[in-house]
């Protein structure tokens, strides 16, 4: 007999270190307490044991066809308290065939047998034949209070202890015959009728004070695990798999037993004398109640008692919808792959299966994807029940196309039933995405960006242009321009771009080519204050205006580097901003509106990224086009497989290795350069070559754009026998006789960048997406923006829609304010959640690039990466407020930032101007200066 199998045994023959937890645990159920307090007015605060007596006391089972199926109910969930208290444990029963004082061959321990007496100090308590108290081990234990103040009997408050617990015992134990009548009863009728007056008779016997408190004494537990246990037995017989039915179990009284349960179905209750109880925490305020009724498989069923007939088959019953049941895959976007369950609950004292039926499995484009077998095997253990999901697969055609229904039938051998399943799918298309891109152009963007020798308005042009070469064909991109006011796309002098299509993953398509033009337009000679919040304002317009039904989703990026310093502010039109707003901030906490910023894009399921003050490392030269990268993942539902930067020199090879799996839809490999001297190859996991000669040959896209070389490719590749899940390489070399036309061009124009490339080589980074199945998202939290806020590090992994459980890791490089960098674990607090935390305890920016690592369903390796930032400063809970449009110097940097506009000031007065020595740019610096 192994403690914690979840079978029900005679209380006698179990172990005595069993019977002393069996003991514990009751006790403990009088030292654990529902919600609420003993004044509301639906009592609260009482304990899970009293709860018992209150709910029995309440409701009227007895003499009737609810009596055994009631009172399973009731011990089923007592078992449940028992096993949260030590999960080892089981309802287990006396028979009422033995004298519970004197029970022969009883288990002594140590492999002894004799004569046991139930009714000690050290377990059940008293057992004389006068009636008294049961005394210990239930006194010190709370199961009564002979001083207390509140007798339940007089207060009627079930938060209240009895004053008393009385017990004794007279009379004889039932006889083998009665239980033999019962079990061979023809029907429920008959077996009910011939089983309670027994039951009332071993009331009389063990007389625990009368039928509606006798559940204040802990062994009228053991007496109705009995009951319960006959009851089993009649259902197990052999021959009569009806009984294990829910529309043949009840016979004739199967209509009345067709009612609720209560009080766990709605906490209302009537009893005896018909008078109605509110019970919680099944009634308000909890309304925890489960409608359920008698024919509830969790109650058809019978617990697992170590007499059960030869009879007992499994159950096995469907909990999807429909008749027969429906599976329905709805509205996936072509080429993804999405899962529904299969799900079935399984009730069995044995091991049970529950298999697709051999010949009867899906067809394509339906599968089982997990477990790839489609075969599950359950053994029962401490828990009435066992859910069983088998997972099945849509992978998406073309979307508008038809899918006919498929089918697939489920069985379970040991029952010999079978489950008969329909399948339904439709295919959509991608969702498509318009980004409306909202650019800062005011005076602060023409000084550096950091230490790196490069101006922040060229940072910008260089990371936009990399988003706009590299996001997908079907979304939108659009552009506004805003400084102290926000530009219109059609405007004469500072134009941007409506929303336009990009049609195709060519670097030449139209849409992309006019988007990359808007960009290189972007005003070179920055001007005016900055009203982030015109920008805003404006770019939401031009969204607004595309029809509905162009694209699926809306977002915007802003970028700007500086304070707000002229009406309209974020907090004037953030109310009004109701799509996915993303956010780079180019500078450190104190030079952009940093909680203005996060405020706008947390409140509208975007993220804010901050660049810090940018030197010339290579992490800082590509941050920026990183962070409109990882905004183009997360606008377009991608995912960074690997993100590494480096130098390259010529004559070396780099390779860069990223991990492809079976989950992963298609792949776009991104080279970023510094300058475009850098040769892409890819490798296969078999080792073969895909060049820019061969791309399209195998169905890959090759394209060069200015700073960039890009890859793109659906999975499989037809390469060789297939190329997909595996390691891939990107494999880099210098091409010389660009290196060299670039020296030159460096010698002669660019001399503060000669000596790094001649001596290192070019700058590169390698940045791997993937519209895949398998997904990451992440993000940081902070307490406040104050030195010494709490960083909450959190990131979630799913895979088909399901978490990926306890098959993953990740961890969180953090570089801090000054360089410093420290590894932070992050634990996985969910299935498939992973938090950590750090405190931040400088001034200044922080950097998080989150790393995971695990592997799939199938057992194959993945990767993912994403970035995110913060940042806290001494006066970070102050709140900024942006100048007045009153005030005098603003209405003067207005008027002066208006004059020496290029819509006033045009470019041929502007060169007659500087002939004649005057600087206009110094000018316009200087007025930026001061009205900053």
């Amino acid at each position: 007999m192994a403690l914690g199998d979840g079978i029900r045994r005679n209380i006698a023959q179990v172990d005595p270190a069993e019977r002393a937890l069996f003991r514990d645990a009751m006790k403990q159920l009088n030292h654990r307490l529902f919600g609420g307090s003993r004044t509301d007015s639906v009592p609260g605060g009482v304990t899970w044991w009293f709860k018992q007596d209150e709910i029995h006391q309440a409701t009227h089972v007895h003499h009737g066809p609810e009596f055994l199926p009631w009172h399973r109910e009731i011990c089923n969930r007592l078992e449940e308290m028992l096993r949260a208290i030590n999960p080892q444990l089981s309802l287990h029963y006396w028979d009422w065939t033995q004298d519970p004082r004197s029970i022969p061959n009883a288990n002594l321990g140590g492999g002894t047998t004799g004569t046991l007496n139930l009714f000690t100090s050290d377990f059940m308590g008293y057992g004389g034949t006068s009636s008294q108290d049961i005394g210990e081990p239930w006194l010190s234990a709370g199961f009564y209070d002979p001083g207390t103040a509140n007798d339940r009997d007089v207060t009627d408050n079930p938060a209240d202890p009895a004053a008393h617990v009385v017990r004794d015992i007279n009379g004889s134990p039932a006889s083998a015959a009665d239980d033999t009548a019962i079990v061979n009863a023809a029907d429920f009728h008959t077996m009910r009728t011939l089983v309670e007056p027994v039951h009332d008779a071993m009331h009389t016997f063990v007389n625990m004070g009368g039928r509606h408190i006798s559940f204040r004494d802990p062994f009228v537990f053991l007496l109705h695990s009995n009951v319960d246990r006959i009851f089993a037995l009649w259902q197990t017989q052999p021959g009569h798999p009806d009984r294990l039915e829910t529309a043949t179990i009840y016979g004739t009284e199967t209509a009345a037993l067709n009612v609720n349960i209560e009080p766990w179905s709605s906490g209302h209750s009537i009893d005896s004398f018909g008078t109605a109880h509110f019970t919680r925490p099944w009634y308000a305020p909890e309304n925890q109640g489960v409608p359920h009724t008698y024919l509830d498989p969790s109650i058809v069923f019978p617990p697992c008692y170590d007499t059960n007939g030869g009879g007992a088959k499994p159950v096995v019953r469907v909990l999807n919808a429909g008749a027969p049941p429906v599976i329905t895959f709805n509205d996936v976007p072509s080429g993804d792959t999405a899962v529904r369950a299969a799900i079935f609950r399984v009730f069995a004292c044995g091991s049970a299966t529950v298999r697709v039926k051999a010949g009867f499995g899906p067809a394509a484009p339906f599968s089982v994807l997990l477990p790839a077998s489609g075969s599950v095997t359950v053994s029962h253990d401490a828990h009435q029940f066992v859910d069983v999901r088998i997972w099945l697969a849509y992978t998406a055609g073309a979307a508008g196309v038809p899918v006919g229904d498929g089918a697939v039938t489920f069985e379970c051998p040991e029952s010999g039933k079978q489950f008969q399943f329909v399948i339904k799918a439709n295919a959509v298309n991608r969702p498509r995405v318009a980004v409306m891109l909202a650019l800062d152009q005011s005076a602060s963007m023409d000084d550096p960006a950091g230490t790196s020798g490069v101006k922040r308005i060229d940072v910008l042009k260089d990371a936009a242009r990399t988003f706009v070469e590299t996001i997908q064909q079907n979304h939108g991109v659009g552009l506004i321009r805003f400084d102290d006011v926000a530009h219109a796309v059609n405007d004469a002098t500072f134009p941007g771009l409506a929303v336009t299509r990009i049609l195709s993953n060519d670097i030449f398509d139209l849409g992309r080519v006019q988007a990359t033009q808007a960009v290189n337009n972007h005003h070179t000679n920055p001007l005016g204050s900055t009203s982030v919040g015109n920008g805003v304002e404006l770019a939401r317009q031009v969204l607004n205006a595309v029809p509905a039904g162009d694209y699926d989703q809306k977002a915007m990026i802003v970028f700007t580097d500086g304070l707000e310093n002229t009406p309209k502010s974020i907090a004037d039109v953030i109310g009004s901003i109701d799509s996915r707003t993303f956010a780079i901030g180019l500078g450190n906490e104190f030079q952009v509106n940093t909680t203005a910023l996060r405020q706008l894009a947390n409140s509208t399921g975007g993220s804010l990224q901050l660049t810090g003050l940018l030197t010339s490392s290579i992490d800082d030269y590509f941050r920026t086009r990183k962070f409109f990268l990882q905004i183009l993942a997360g606008v377009t539902n991608t995912n960074i497989i690997v993100d590494p930067p480096g130098f390259i020199a010529p004559g070396t090879t780099v390779r860069i290795p990223f991990v492809v799996n079976e989950a992963d839809i298609d792949c776009t490999v991104l080279l970023m350069t510094d300058f475009n001297v850098v040769d892409m190859t890819l490798e296969t996991p078999h080792g073969d070559l895909i060049d820019a000669g061969s791309a399209a040959a195998v169905g890959v896209t090759h394209n060069v754009g200015t700073q960039s070389r890009i890859y793109r490719f659906t999975l499989p590749v037809a390469i060789g026998g297939g190329a997909r899940s595996g390691t891939w390489n990107a494999v880099l070399s210098v091409n010389r006789d660009q290196f060299v036309k670039t020296l030159t061009t460096l010698r002669e124009q660019k001399k503060e960048q000669l000596v790094s490339f001649a001596t290192h080589g070019a700058r590169y980074c390698v940045t791997v997406h993937t519209y895949s199945n398998l997904r990451m998202t992440a993000s940081i939290e902070q307490s406040s923006f104050t030195p010494g806020s709490d960083l909450g590090l959190r990131a979630a992994l799913s895979e088909y829609g399901l978490p990926v459980e306890r098959r993953s890791q990740i961890e969180v490089e953090l570089t801090r304010p000054g360089g410093s960098v420290v590894t932070v674990p992050l634990l996985e607090s969910e299935p498939g959640t992973f938090e950590g935390s750090v405190r931040a305890t400088l001034a200044g920016v922080y950097h998080a690039r989150f790393l995971a690592r695990g592997v799939t369903l199938r057992g194959t390796a993945f990767t993912r990466e994403q970035l995110a930032s913060a940042a806290v400063w001494s006066e970070g809970n102050q709140p900024y407020t942006p100048a007045a449009s009153t005030q005098p110097k603003a209405d003067l940097c207005h008027l002066l930032s208006c004059l020496l506009s290029e819509k006033i000031v045009t470019r041929e007065a502007e060169d007659r101007l500087r002939k004649l020595g005057v600087d206009l740019n110094g000018i316009r610096k200087c007025i930026a200066t001061f009205c900053k």
